[in-house]
């Protein structure tokens, strides 16, 4: 640590701690646009295999809803909207992460589960702040 210490330049310091800032401008500015989407709802769109199976309107949903979705062979994933947020509350692929990434309720996140083919989409649909401003994804 004390070879590091010699090698920096009070200079140094100042450039790095500068680019640590600029590394978070892209965060800021895609959660920027994402809060300035107002006045539409948010759909969750579900798809395994690159096929959409079912989607959910979040917003006003009100009450637990669960429901399963089978993949090939055994394999499941057991859903859950709560209110205005989604989750998959079960599932039996071995690293479980698609339970851990919790509940999901914001415009751009995701859930996915790997094993299955799975993918729960956020998105937001109809008025936005920007009419002719529009996000293509691949």
């Amino acid at each position: 640590m004390r070879n590091i210490l010699r090698v920096l330049k009070p200079f140094d310091v100042v450039v790095i701690a500068l680019l640590i800032a600029i590394s978070f401008i892209p965060l800021t500015v895609f959660a920027m646009s994402k809060t300035a989407q107002t006045g539409g709802e948010i759909v969750a769109v579900i798809s395994q295999d690159g096929e959409v199976i079912r989607e959910i309107t979040l917003t006003g949903h009100e009450g637990n809803e669960q429901f399963i979705i089978d993949g090939k062979g055994h394999q499941y994933n057991l859903m859950e909207v709560d209110d205005e947020r989604i989750r998959i509350k079960e599932d039996n692929s071995p690293d479980q992460i698609g339970v851990k990434m919790g509940w999901k309720d914001r415009p751009g996140e995701t859930i996915v589960c790997l094993p299955h083919k799975l993918l729960v989409e956020i998105e937001a649909r109809g008025n936005t702040s920007d009419e002719d401003e529009q996000i293509i994804s691949y």
